[in-house]
């Protein structure tokens, strides 16, 4: 594993983070933890809504104990783990420093390749900031694609106060065919490593190779900021979404994810999944807000 694999955010960052989620949601927190309430159960994380954050998986200790005797969750990247099984939560990582966004195309395969082709003559409009318009467009994206993932999504407000929070360390990506969305990210930078949050592509457009075009707009970006790494985020190992960020070359980075009882989280939730998927928008729309606070894996 090359070093500058080894990049977690920052302290500030989390700091910032952790301030967000208090205003934000309400949660009260103890010591180093925030406390997610659900019903009469109360929940200790390191911390929600991030897949991982500052702590490698060796730097726990401290949090442990203050956890123990309380349900807990901690989330730490494990940069050791090479082990990989079926559903294993990673979090793939292209390194990109010193190199070109033309560089590291030529390592994609054929097939990567010509779809990313076809979204660069596909000839889309493409807008980028944190600005109103920005939100709102993407947001349409982000709450369908998590709707069709069979995931609640968090409020439109969320991203409005995520921005003032961050300022211009958040940005969100959008990409048009005429007045119709084709597709969305939105994307976080830390010191060293921008994050690939969050991700929505309009069905239509599905073939149009704008999801390649997507990531590899961020590459370009990230590499003009000087950064170090490029996330794209949480998968399960060997799962679909996992294996179409690997095209890009990206690697898994083993997420450790501490709590009392051990869990395969894609499989525990896959009945909840499917029902959530086959609620009507308008339902989901109302629901999925209201629930992320009280659901500590998302």
């Amino acid at each position: 594993m090359q070093k500058n694999a080894e990049i977690t955010f920052s302290k500030e960052f989390i700091n910032t983070f952790k301030d967000f989620l208090v205003d934000y949601f309400g949660y009260k927190t103890y010591m180093d933890m925030i406390v997610v309430p659900f019903l009469h159960k109360k929940t200790l994380m390191y911390l929600p809504v991030l897949s991982y954050t500052d702590r490698k998986h060796n730097e726990v200790e401290d949090l442990l104990e203050l956890a123990k005797d309380n349900d807990y969750q901690i989330r730490t990247l494990n940069f050791e783990y090479q082990d990989f099984k079926k559903h294993d939560p990673v979090t793939m990582r292209l390194d990109i420093e010193n190199k070109t966004a033309e560089e590291i195309m030529k390592t994609f395969s054929t097939n990567t390749r010509k779809a990313l082709k076809k979204g660069l003559k596909a000839n889309f409009e493409f807008c980028a900031g944190n600005k109103a318009r920005h939100i709102e467009t993407f947001y349409k994206m982000y709450s369908t694609a998590l709707h069709n993932h069979g995931t609640p999504h968090y409020g439109k407000d969320f991203f409005y106060a995520l921005r003032d929070a961050l300022g211009d360390r958040l940005k969100f990506n959008c990409f048009y065919v005429g007045d119709e969305v084709a597709g969305s990210s939105c994307v976080m930078y830390d010191e060293e490593f921008t994050m690939a949050q969050w991700l929505g592509i309009n069905p239509k457009f599905r073939n149009s190779g704008v999801g390649y075009l997507i990531y590899y707009r961020e590459i370009e970006e990230s590499i003009a900021r000087g950064k170090k790494i490029l996330d794209f985020g949480r998968s399960g190992f060997e799962t679909g979404t996992y294996e179409f960020k690997r095209r890009f070359r990206a690697k898994p980075v083993k997420i450790d994810i501490y709590q009392p009882k051990n869990e395969d989280l894609y499989s525990k939730y896959s009945l909840a999944s499917d029902i959530w998927k086959k609620l009507p928008k308008p339902i989901v729309d109302f629901l999925g807000p209201k629930l992320t606070k009280y659901l500590k894996d998302l």
